[in-house]
């Protein structure tokens, strides 16, 4: 039994059993209501561009009546990648493909936590840590009440991240180098808000790493090149969202000055599966949790009390993790205002109780101080006993509101005008009439949304046209014009709409006040063609990730058979 103990298949496999408590509705044959549920049409969205052969997959043919929109241009995407593998690969449903993505990323996130823990604390630690980590109130807020796929999945990448950086800075060598970059680029692309939000972590833990380290430099440039091969394997997605956003439309729909939670919110138990609103009667939780919060006064008890008896290396962890969580708490109270009109943070965070993602991890990570304890008997079984505590205090959250007995269609039709799950659907969508899509922004062309469907894809008043769509960003045309004309392209313009007629590339105008196109052509007969391609920017960010890529298979053999060394 000893020898089981020591096996970290025995608690990753215990991760697993115990993360079923907490995913185990998730199993009910129907859905549940959250308040994301237009992540089924951005899934869609991301099994459309894949289908049609945009790879990476930028425009989404079907939103805004169908003028279309580059979601995933600046969305995040991997919690998307892996859903359309479900969908396509494995031919399930749109709603159970995003059930598997949410389900996974319990297990998985828990067992990224304990092989972080396990690199400073002992097996069992590092699995009460773990248990910690899945059952502090506000991931069962993100899973059942938000389905927040993005900071779901987030909850992986952060401890991954981490770990890359201690490995690297513990022993460098190409194996650390890559999986540090790789674990940086996986965060990039699961989800751009956690990365924002979780960047301060970063930064402060690889401080702490390289001014422990024996070679300071060397660990220092190994840290700074594992960071930018970790942008550039990602660059595809994060390098085209920073040039191209100034084609969009700024702004959030929602204030950050109106939502950040009150003391008592974040202090005192509480369950809600409403919305944030101004004030201190949200229908949503906040609180940090009973068990996380008894684990930072437990840490700054023992810092009070035991100072004398700690080691000075988990002194300076323990000060650091403390002060970033009270960093983190502060961020989220109304008097740091300052900060957040000093820093674009409202821009992108939204939200300020998003820092609770962080609480999360730091007071999570503080059931291995615990080990720093001068008490031996204590230090062993009370992170097992938190852990215990922390599933049945937060057990109850683990369920949705209501089930709903779906299919995709109950979706597809609330989320676009004419899509169904057998492809288009003859009729408009009386209950996509009711859908704003306010969380989608324009481009800087569009002055208003449409309010119907258009007539025809591709229209003119004085001619007769005819044509076929190889795809939505793929469109052929033939033309007969009576006199010189215009062919008006209901698709909203975006860098990269290409229009060429007889062979030759024409120019786009752009169209008031939807923002659509249209394309000049003289008296006579044409072919048109009209498709949508990668900017020179998207195509360099492309080749980038593609060749760091490629680098990441050819480094290993090239060091095996050149017997190169990492510096």
């Amino acid at each position: 039994m000893k020898t089981l103990f020591k096996k970290d298949t025995f608690w990753l496999l215990l991760v697993i059993v115990v993360s079923v408590i907490s995913i185990y509705p998730l199993f009910h044959k129907g859905f549940y209501s959250f308040h994301d549920e237009a992540h089924i049409a951005n899934l869609y969205e991301m099994t459309r561009g894949i289908s049609m052969g945009e790879i990476p997959p930028r425009w989404s043919p079907d939103f805004s009546y169908n003028f279309g929109l580059p979601f995933f241009n600046f969305y995040y995407l991997f919690p998307f990648y892996l859903g359309a593998f479900f969908y396509l690969i494995f031919k399930i449903s749109l709603f159970w493909s995003l059930k598997l993505v949410f389900l996974l990323s319990v297990p998985f996130s828990g067992m990224a936590f304990y092989f972080l823990m396990k690199k400073y604390f002992s097996k069992i630690t590092a699995f009460s840590g773990a248990v910690i980590y899945m059952f502090t109130p506000y991931r069962a807020v993100d899973l059942y009440v938000r389905g927040a796929v993005g900071e779901l999945w987030g909850f992986v990448a952060m401890p991954l991240v981490l770990l890359g950086y201690v490995n690297l800075i513990e022993k460098r060598n190409l194996k650390n180098f890559l999986l540090c970059s790789i674990a940086l680029a996986f965060l990039i692309i699961t989800h751009n808000l956690t990365l924002v939000i979780f960047s301060p972590i970063i930064f402060a833990a690889g401080c702490f790493l390289l001014i422990s380290s024996q070679k300071k430099l060397s660990s220092l440039v190994s840290v700074f090149l594992a960071t930018l091969f970790g942008l550039l394997i990602s660059a595809y997605y994060w390098l085209p969202a920073m040039m191209e956003k100034k084609y969009m439309q700024p702004g959030t729909p929602f204030n950050p000055f109106d939502h950040f939670p009150f003391i008592k919110q974040l202090l005192f138990p509480s369950w809600g599966y409403g919305v944030s609103t101004w004030g201190p009667y949200d229908g949503m939780s906040f609180q940090i949790g009973i068990v996380n919060l008894l684990l930072i006064i437990l840490v700054s008890i023992s810092l009070l009390f035991f100072w004398e008896k700690i080691l000075s290396v988990n002194k300076k962890m323990m000060i650091t993790f403390v002060l970033l969580f009270f960093s983190y708490l502060f961020l989220m109270n109304i008097r740091s205002s300052f900060i957040w009109k000093i820093l674009p943070l409202g821009e992108y965070l939204q939200f300020p109780w998003r820092a609770l993602t962080v609480t999360t991890f730091l007071s999570s990570f503080f059931v291995g101080f615990i080990e720093c304890f001068p008490f031996k008997k204590l230090s062993k079984t009370l992170p097992v006993l938190l852990a215990v505590l922390s599933v049945i205090l937060t057990f109850q959250y683990f369920k949705p509101q209501k089930y709903l007995e779906v299919t995709d269609n109950y979706y597809l039709k609330r989320f676009f005008a004419d899509r169904v799950s057998s492809g288009k659907s003859e009729k408009e969508s009386l209950e996509y009439a009711n859908w704003t899509e306010s969380y989608i922004p324009l481009t800087i062309w569009t002055e208003k949304r449409p309010e119907s469907l258009p007539g025809k894809k591709i229209e003119m008043e004085d001619g007769i046209i005819s044509y076929k769509e190889v795809s939505p960003i793929n469109l052929e045309v033939e033309i007969q014009a009576k006199k010189e004309s215009e062919v008006i392209v209901n698709n909203y313009y975006f860098p990269g709409w290409k229009a060429f007629v007889d062979g030759k590339e024409t120019e786009i105008k752009i169209l008031e006040p939807l923002g659509n196109m249209s394309v000049p052509v003289v008296a006579g007969e044409h072919k048109m063609s009209v498709n949508f391609s990668e900017t020179f920017i998207r195509s360099l960010a492309d080749k980038i990730s593609m060749f760091s890529i490629m680098i990441i298979f050819l480094l290993p053999f090239l060091q095996k058979f050149k017997k190169l060394k990492f510096p």
